[in-house]
């Protein structure tokens, strides 16, 4: 199977959210974690300030395309310890789950070690630290949106340089993890220095859809974006892969920033229609949104190649 085109449509107005849009002096705001919270679109968004620190904030929206970013950070309580450990907090992904949504988040000290943090919500106003979900030098975490087995699951990387493997991690508690298993993926060429999750993955008739991202190194990195699908009942099985990227780095936006030739999706919102709203990080400076269609996406994971299969 050969794509007629990427299978992420780009929002006309983009970039959504830009440093522009900010109350105060700020380097950049990118890599949102998002989901629906009643009749409002929530994205949880890393925001670099003037000093280029990183603090997680909240961004409100009637409509998903028009944000307004709160001007303060999300506060979260925490033991001189944990404060240690959150010199930067990025990359959030949020996972809607027993009647809570879950945020797992890059906790980095001034030193650059970095972790999982995990915070919980019920409104997006008030928040409760949780235990740390990973030991030093991890990334890429997600919660499923449901247990699995009985337990709590999650996606997680942990740092290991281009041979760097997803895992997904099981949790009677969400204290203590274990049993963890790697996802194997066919790697493709415009991922093969690295790959890693994007949003939560999302649960479909047909198997856990997941966003994934995928890195080429030539002369400089570029990051794309993909996508798989998952066993419902062993998410460790892949039961489908599009062999080929459904978002490269094309816009000006995108091409041009800190960190250029790079979209980098954490949050994604599946609407009743089956549209999926793909929010995502561009050149590491400002957000964009990007769309498809569920049953597009799901036919080109089936359609297209599994591990072990030519």
């Amino acid at each position: 199977m050969r794509l007629a085109g990427e299978l992420l449509k780009r929002y006309p107005g983009n970039p959504i959210l830009t440093w522009k849009d900010l109350p105060y002096h700020v380097n950049a705001v990118y890599n949102p974690g998002a989901v629906k919270h009643g009749d409002e679109y929530i994205l949880v968004p890393r925001v670099e300030d003037g000093r280029r620190d990183n603090r997680l904030h909240i961004a409100r929206s009637r409509d998903g395309i028009h944000f307004t970013v709160e001007p303060e950070p999300i506060s979260l309580p925490g033991s001189p310890e944990d404060l240690v450990w959150e010199k930067h907090q990025y990359d959030a992904r949020v996972t809607p789950l027993g009647g809570a949504y879950y945020i797992a988040y890059c906790a980095q000290t001034t030193g650059e070690v970095v972790r999982i943090g995990l915070a919980r919500t019920h409104d997006f106003r008030t928040f409760e630290r949780l235990p740390f979900a990973t030991q030093p030098w991890n990334r890429n975490c997600a919660l499923f949106p449901e247990k699995i087995g009985g337990l709590y699951a999650r996606l997680d990387r942990p740092m290991s340089g281009s041979d760097a493997i997803t895992f997904i991690t099981f949790s009677p508690d969400l204290v203590f993890w274990g049993r963890s298993r790697p996802l194997e993926l066919e790697v493709q060429t415009w991922m093969r220095e690295k790959w890693g999750i994007g949003p939560p993955p999302i649960r479909t008739d047909e198997g856990w859809l997941l966003i994934i991202h995928g890195v080429w190194l030539a002369c400089n990195y570029v990051y794309r974006l993909g996508v798989v699908l998952l066993d419902l009942e062993d998410p460790c099985r892949v039961i489908g892969q599009c062999p080929e990227f459904i978002l490269t780095p094309r816009e000006d936006y995108e091409r041009c920033g800190e960190v250029p030739n790079c979209v980098f999706a954490n949050g994604a919102i599946l609407e009743p229609d089956g549209e999926l709203k793909v929010y995502y990080g561009a050149a590491d400076t400002c957000i964009g949104l990007a769309t498809g269609h569920v049953d597009e996406l799901i036919d080109a994971c089936k359609n297209g190649i599994r591990p072990g299969r030519p």
